[in-house]
């Protein structure tokens, strides 16, 4: 056990949350032999609970939290997104109880080396890349986290594999000894300000990731983010940067991205047109991913064809339909206003039509205005949140009331001229109108994939 709790004396434990990471919680305690009481608040019929309805050493409370903290409890195991702040977790705090993240319950059993990767925007790729770039040397990757499979759900098993861990605020807010041998930093921008209570907060949280690191880990860091790159940590800081050169890490040198270390010479890893995936900040992405699997003294010769091979993930500025002249891209996964701010940086001024909204997370959308008013024609506003879009960017370009996706697809074609795209990049989350940002990228796709043409 590495965590300064032992789950081996756990009896008993209580799951917060029962989506996927806290189904993945409870099975990995009921392996262990621990009974466990699961708590959601939403009802039984908008949860998967087959797995759960048989099992006696399971109960259920849903529906509602729980006026009392049950009885008999060891410790309680959080899922992302739970507020910290809830009565059920202030209860068990005040009688001693432990609570922890499920990203933490999972580390406790993990038998290989964990790099964790953080940032407001880009986590997922720059995650899928360094679970690549290792692989295509040869190493066992686990590739987990908030990106898809819960850590718990892949903690135990062969000894040896490293897992690559992609980590939200929400994660990291609640962690204890987890402790990576390499973690990233990518970026930081105003993101779940309505769950931390502010900026600082959030920051905050981000920054544990480094907390349990020592001297002899790598933290990897965006010397581009001035919000990031003061970070005080003790383990080696590794730098990567578009703009200027760093001491160690990597940074762009004209047509090549070079790695230099204290006392050695410098060496060419990849080129930016090596890599398949547009946009400059995916070359950040690849910088932070490359750092990290060269933490693990990955192959050189492996970089440039691994980079080149990756296709992107979904929902992450996907080219979805090339009707000649148009291109329409499906950037669902860009729920906060950094997101949207770099997908736009890869488009011509002046040739976006682009569609924002949804539910509001606390986002200052007139950091939108300059860069909407050089690159885009056109905005379709949508969701709980467009009319404060749209009071936020009125007078620096055209905006439509579209309030939901199939009108804004609709308009947006009737609009969208030779040598333009049209962009789904919503800069805000999507539980207005959606389970989640892969149902509303889905929808899109299905509108577009329908249009003539």
């Amino acid at each position: 056990m590495k965590a300064p709790w032992s789950q081996q004396d756990w009896q008993r434990a209580l799951v917060y949350g029962l989506g996927l990471s806290g189904l993945a919680a409870v099975g990995l305690l009921r392996s262990r032999g621990v009974e466990v009481v699961g708590v959601d608040r939403r009802a039984a019929g908008e949860l998967d609970l087959v797995e759960l309805a048989a099992d006696p050493g399971v109960e259920l409370l849903l529906g509602r939290e729980p006026t009392a903290l049950p009885a008999g409890l060891d410790g309680v195991v959080v899922s992302p997104g739970v507020p910290a702040e809830r009565p059920l977790l202030a209860a068990a705090r005040e009688a001693g109880i432990p609570v922890i993240a499920e990203v933490e319950l999972g580390y406790a059993f993990v038998n290989g080396p964990v790099i964790g990767i953080t940032g407001s925007n880009g986590k997922s790729t720059t995650t899928a890349l360094a679970g690549a770039l290792l692989a295509a040397s040869g190493f066992a990757v686990e590739v987990c986290g908030n990106i898809g499979r819960p850590l718990s759900a892949c903690a135990e098993g062969a000894a040896g594999r490293i897992f690559v861990t992609e980590l939200s605020s929400f994660q990291l807010e609640a962690i204890d000894g987890f402790h990576p041998r390499a973690a990233a930093l990518l970026n930081i921008s105003a993101d779940h300000l309505d769950h931390h209570a502010g900026l600082d907060g959030y920051i905050a949280a981000k920054k544990r990731l480094f907390d349990n690191q020592s001297e002899g880990d790598i933290a990897v860091i965006n010397a581009d983010d001035p919000l990031v790159a003061e970070v005080a940590v003790r383990s080696r800081r590794r730098f990567f940067s578009r703009l200027r050169s760093v001491e160690d890490g990597c940074f762009l040198d004209g047509d090549w991205v070079v790695e230099v270390t204290p006392g050695q010479p410098e060496s060419e890893l990849f080129r930016p047109r090596d890599l398949s995936l547009p946009g400059t900040h995916n070359l950040e992405n690849a910088m932070a991913a490359v750092l990290l699997a060269r933490a693990f003294d990955a192959d050189r010769e492996m970089i440039a064809p691994t980079l080149g091979a990756f296709s992107g993930l979904p929902h992450r500025l996907e080219l979805v339909r090339d009707l000649g002249e148009v291109l329409w891209y499906d950037d669902s996964k860009g729920t906060n206003v950094g997101a949207t701010l770099k997908s736009l940086e890869g488009f011509a001024d002046g040739s976006v039509h682009l569609i924002l909204g949804g539910r509001d997370k606390g986002s200052d959308f007139g950091a939108l205005a300059p860069v909407v008013e050089r690159k885009a024609v056109r905005v379709y506003l949508i969701g709980e949140a467009a009319q404060r879009v749209g009071v936020a960017l009125a007078d620096r370009v055209a905006c439509e009331q579209a309030d939901d996706l199939t009108t804004a697809v609709a308009s947006a074609a009737s609009r969208v001229g030779a040598g333009e795209v049209v962009l789904l990049s919503p800069a805000c989350a999507s539980f207005d109108q959606y389970l989640d940002f892969h149902a509303r990228g889905d929808h899109f796709q299905d509108l577009v994939r329908a249009l003539d043409g």
